[in-house]
């Protein structure tokens, strides 16, 4: 879990994932910048717990991509300091998972109404962000996530497009259950709004094929014609201005995918595809 200020939040989430029958092997948090409150904190009420550090922000996708590389084991499940499992036998959901489908890259928790709608398990293009299962040996293959202070608008996003050209599989598991114990926003901030947007363009400059880079314009168009519609305005233009030396100074980042790859990415973003579990997978006791 990758912690930043949310004290309260985070000692919600770990007394709810210690009650899980069958607890996981083991938990570890990644306090972002040092915050003090979130170390002294798991000093005072979870000295058990491995809590890695920085000495400077590295948003949650740094952090993740540390506390996948410090994880023990091959199956590390990924919670934001405010998502938990909603079942107490959710780990044993997610053994059961790996053995029906031994390949997959990645397995992704439903948290929305609609995810949990979905009829049995799909491959999807992008997990979800408050709550997925990586396979650490996967992870290791891609270049990992980008390490952003605000990560809206690239996280899940790129890490699931890395897998795809890889021709890993992303799972979404309607019957594992997540909870974003977030309300929706009334409002985005200013530095929040221009911060997503230039994410937005972030990625296509990283991923995309140059022929692609078109795509990456209209998905920022529709990104800014969305949030002023929304009644958010505030930070659109300062967003828009952000982008060139947001590129320039993530360029050692660039790694980008095929062109077949992006497409069929595109695709599956649209239509998900139906997957079948192993006849022969067996079942799993807590």
């Amino acid at each position: 879990m990758p912690a930043f200020e949310r004290v309260e939040a985070l000692l919600k989430t770990i007394s709810i994932i210690q009650s899980c029958e069958p607890a996981p092997e083991e938990i570890l948090v990644h306090a972002d910048g040092g915050r003090p409150a979130i170390l002294e904190a798991m000093r005072r009420h979870h000295p058990e717990i491995r809590v890695l550090t920085s000495d400077h922000l590295v948003g949650p996708g740094g952090a993740r991509n540390r506390l996948i590389s410090a994880a023990s084991h091959e199956l590390v499940a990924n919670f934001d300091d405010d998502s938990f499992p909603d079942q107490s036998d959710y780990f044993a959901r997610v053994m059961r998972l790996s053995q029906e489908f031994p390949e997959a890259a990645m397995y992704s928790a439903a948290s929305q109404d609609f995810e949990k709608a979905m009829p049995g398990a799909h491959a999807i293009a992008v997990s979800s962000g408050c709550g997925c299962i990586f396979r650490k040996s996967w992870h290791a293959r891609t270049r990992g996530f980008v390490p952003l202070p605000i990560a809206y608008g690239m996280e899940e996003t790129d890490i699931s497009l890395q897998l795809h050209a890889l021709g890993g599989v992303i799972v979404h598991a309607p019957d594992l259950h997540v909870k974003h114990d977030k309300p929706p926003p009334v409002e985005v901030s200013a530095h929040l709004n221009a911060t997503v947007i230039a994410n937005m363009a972030l990625l296509p400059y990283l991923r995309y094929p140059l022929l692609m880079w078109s795509a990456g314009f209209w998905q920022v168009l529709r990104r800014v014609i969305y949030v002023i519609s929304s009644g958010w305005p505030h930070g659109v233009w300062t967003g828009i201005q952000m982008i060139p030396s947001h590129l320039v100074a993530h360029r050692s980042e660039v790694a980008r995918v095929s062109y077949r790859a992006l497409v069929s990415w595109f695709v599956l973003r649209l239509r998900p595809r139906p997957l079948s579990p192993l006849a022969s997978s067996p079942p799993v006791c807590p």
